[in-house]
């Protein structure tokens, strides 16, 4: 539930048992002071002292005996001649209640009634009106009584409202804090370097999805922290392989030129030799610096595919005939086969041009085949396509298979040497290169080795 939606519903709640505990205070009230102006009508002892009025036959000289025997039940006499008070046991009889009492017209049974807070009974006695008159006791003591215990109870209902008040708002904070106090905790340790606990808050209310946001952040750190490491691994391995790549051509470079400085090669014939032999050296560590920058570009991402659309098998017999020349110049031979069907891709024809170029230069350098053929075979199964490059040279051992696309790999027992030792990082390439494409490659022995390359068919080929 929402945060908006619980602080409603709790506000409502707050309400209703606010109002609950004002009624049952007011209940209280109401039970406590039950001798109400307004409930009781008459005063319980009022026919007594109507009883008194009947029995009364003396005259009046007798009124002061009258009263002291009606002031035993808390009456008092009033005795009205006409218009006017002929006795009054008080003079602080209000007037208004005399001016109601001479309209009254008592004859010689006993009336009995109340007049604002005063309870009377009358009788008539010749020209005399007698009344017996009782102010309600709990009109006197109301004044004093219950407005104390009114401010009591209203302390009360102010205490038990403030209480159920700081109930909700504790909970409510801490709903709201729990959730904060866990950013809290997750940041710190953040700052520390510590990004592998994530927030954890089951609440299904906004600060879900603060938290969500905030775990994906961290995550997406961590991946870019993951990211920064392997880029500084590989720089480090990237001039861990210069350095050992170049040491040989470099060396048989120096030590030509070193051969010319001294005299060793003394004849036209000699000088010519070592010349083009430290060309070739030179040329060599040309092509390796080549490869070392193409594979910076790789891992670091600045190299992206410029995807076209492509038949793989026309590709393949592209590359064999711009390849003839040089492939004769090494006395190799490259043969081409693919299937009658079509096989649509997208890959972009530069960087896949290159993936033939590093599997061709592998197997120049590695197969140690008298005489080297390569063999490419396109065909489709399924949404693949599939391109086999093949030679018929000496393959690798069985143990050194999974490890012939790691970069900077490199074992003489695995792989022959010819033209000096190989970077390692010609097959890396071309499995960082199909990768990007979305395909897989996978070398085996078989009579030679042979390097498998999948690719997706083209999307609108394949419905």
């Amino acid at each position: 539930m929402k945060i908006v939606n619980r602080i409603m519903i709790k506000s409502a709640l707050l309400v209703l048992l606010s109002l609950a505990s004002l009624f049952a205070v007011l209940s209280i009230i109401i039970i406590l002071f039950p001798d109400d102006p307004g409930k009781e009508l008459l005063d319980r002892d009022v026919f007594y002292a109507g009883g008194i009025l009947g029995d009364f036959e003396g005259s009046e000289k007798d009124w002061d005996a009258l009263n002291v025997r009606l002031s035993e039940y808390g009456y008092q006499l009033l005795v009205l001649e006409d218009d006017s008070v002929a006795y009054a046991a008080q003079n602080d009889f209000s007037g208004g209640i005399v001016n109601s009492l001479k309209t009254l017209e008592p004859g010689q049974s006993i009336l009995t009634g109340k007049v604002q807070d005063v309870t009377f009974t009358a009788v008539a006695d010749g020209a005399y009106s007698l009344f017996a008159l009782k102010e309600r006791a709990g009109s006197s003591k109301a004044p004093g009584v219950f407005p104390r215990e009114f401010l009591i109870y209203g302390f009360i209902v102010i205490a038990v409202i403030l209480l159920l008040s700081q109930l909700f708002t504790r909970r409510m904070i801490w709903r709201i804090l729990r959730p904060l106090n866990a950013l809290s905790d997750c940041a710190k340790r953040i700052e520390k370097g510590d990004l592998s606990e994530p927030v954890v808050y089951t609440g299904k209310d906004e600060f879900a999805a603060v938290c969500t946001a905030f775990n994906h952040m961290q995550a997406h750190l961590l991946k870019e922290r993951e990211k920064t490491a392997v880029y500084e691994q590989t720089r480090r391995d990237l001039i861990a392989g210069v350095s050992h790549d170049l040491r040989t051509p470099l060396t048989s470079v120096k030590g030509y030129l070193k051969g010319l400085r001294d005299g060793v090669a003394n004849t036209p014939e000699k000088r010519e030799q070592y010349l083009s032999i430290a060309y070739e050296k030179a040329c060599d560590m040309d092509r390796l610096l080549q490869k070392l920058f193409y594979f910076s570009d790789l891992v670091t991402g600045n190299l992206p595919l410029s995807l076209s659309h492509e038949d793989l098998g026309e590709f393949a017999r592209r590359f064999e005939q711009n390849m003839r020349d040089e492939l004769e110049h090494n006395n190799v031979k490259m043969t081409v086969e693919t299937t009658s069907v079509p096989h649509p891709v997208e890959i972009d024809t530069e960087q896949m041009r290159r993936v033939l170029v590093n599997l061709t230069e592998n197997a120049i350098k590695y197969s140690n085949a008298r005489s080297l053929t390569l063999h490419i075979s396109v065909w489709r199964k399924g949404d693949m396509e599939h391109l086999l490059f093949a030679d018929n040279g000496q393959g690798v051992p069985e143990e050194y298979l999974p490890r012939l696309f790691e970069r900077f790999w490199r074992s003489d027992e695995a792989r022959g040497t010819k033209n000096g030792e190989g970077s390692g990082l010609g097959l890396y390439i071309v499995k960082h290169i199909v990768e990007a494409h979305g395909g897989l490659v996978t070398a085996e022995n078989d009579n030679g080795l042979q390097i498998r390359i999948s690719l997706p068919c083209r999307k609108e080929e394949t419905r």
